[in-house]
């Protein structure tokens, strides 16, 4: 498969992924909500998307909507992820149920953007995906996925577990599917940006409900506060995960994130997308609290440049 990296976008926006892809035909499945790729005709590779095409202008970023700091902010597991390994893998396999999947997918309008979903028992794949809402479908390293009469091409980047604890992991594995059946029953509706009301779901907003379910009487993911935002967004992103399970968010600074990215084993594609990642954080960034030296509360929402827009499935989809 043709590997990209993450380019560093300074001055930028975050970086979209772009790779390639083999084309398929989708048949819908009756059995929980699933969507089949047939097989299809491969694509050649084109040698200009063997590595990352940068497109900070038109990039289009998955986000969940902050939230102030309030009792559904569980405690947080301080200092436990900064001196632990990475277990990151290439591919869905047996024992990784509840790994957390990195994508990139392109739609007919040709924009790319990060998409994130979650492993099965039996490695299939949960997520929201544009015009399916929140759907269940096997894995894809490359193909191509018909979504509401459009083709989505899609790649597959890493996979990383997201607890370094093995009780944890166990209990995720346990309680997955039925953390999620309601969605996917429900045929809840992608949306690229995500809140509280829950009324839509990014794949972002799906993959962090079912790591951090919500407290009772709220729609909104339980984050544990050492999960926070790099940046100056007012929202979160892929990339904040991506830098929360690897531990990034528990450093100081910027020269303990490379040490630490040096000393892990971790496929070559990630470790040069947290590279790039790490480089467009401040050098000395750290969790607001550690800033302020006192827990403060997320900064109030601003509106999105642009807009972004609401994807929901066509109501003659077939019943579950």
């Amino acid at each position: 498969m043709n590997r990209m990296r993450l380019a560093t976008g300074f001055g930028a926006a975050w970086t979209a992924l772009v790779l390639l892809a083999h084309p398929g035909t989708a048949l819908a499945s009756a059995r929980f909500g699933q969507v089949e790729p047939a097989p299809g005709l491969a694509l050649h590779a084109e040698a200009e998307y063997t590595r990352f095409i940068r497109m900070t202008s038109s990039a289009r970023f998955v986000a969940l909507a902050s939230k102030p700091a309030t009792a559904n902010t569980r405690a947080a597991d301080a200092g436990q992820r900064g001196d632990r390994p990475v277990a990151a893998v290439t591919a869905t396999g047996a024992g990784q149920a509840g790994y957390v999947h990195f994508f990139v997918i392109r739609g007919p309008d040709g924009v790319s953007e990060v998409q994130v979903g979650i492993e099965l028992p039996d490695q299939r794949i949960a997520w929201s995906f544009p015009e399916l809402g929140a759907v269940v479908s096997p894995f894809i390293e490359t193909g191509v996925l018909p979504a509401g009469g459009k083709q989505y091409e899609i790649w597959h980047l890493y996979g990383i577990r997201p607890f370094p604890d093995d009780a944890a992991m166990t209990a995720l594995a346990g309680a997955l599917v039925e953390r999620i059946r309601p969605w996917v029953e429900a045929r809840t509706p992608y949306c690229l940006v995500d809140g509280a009301r829950g009324n839509c779901m990014s794949c972002l907003g799906f993959v962090l409900r079912a790591l951090f379910p919500p407290n009772r009487g709220s729609n909104y993911p339980g984050l544990p506060r050492d999960f926070w935002r790099a940046g100056t967004a007012s929202k979160y992103t892929t990339h904040d995960l991506l830098l929360y399970l690897t531990g990034m968010l528990d450093l100081p600074n910027r020269e303990a994130r490379l040490q630490r990215i040096s000393r892990l084993a971790l496929p070559e594609d990630l470790r040069e997308d947290l590279e790039a990642l790490v480089h467009v954080m401040g050098a000395f960034e750290q969790a607001p609290a550690a800033r302020a030296g006192a827990p403060q509360t997320a900064p109030q929402l601003r509106p999105a440049t642009p807009p972004s827009t609401i994807g929901t499935r066509p109501q003659q989809r077939r019943p579950l």
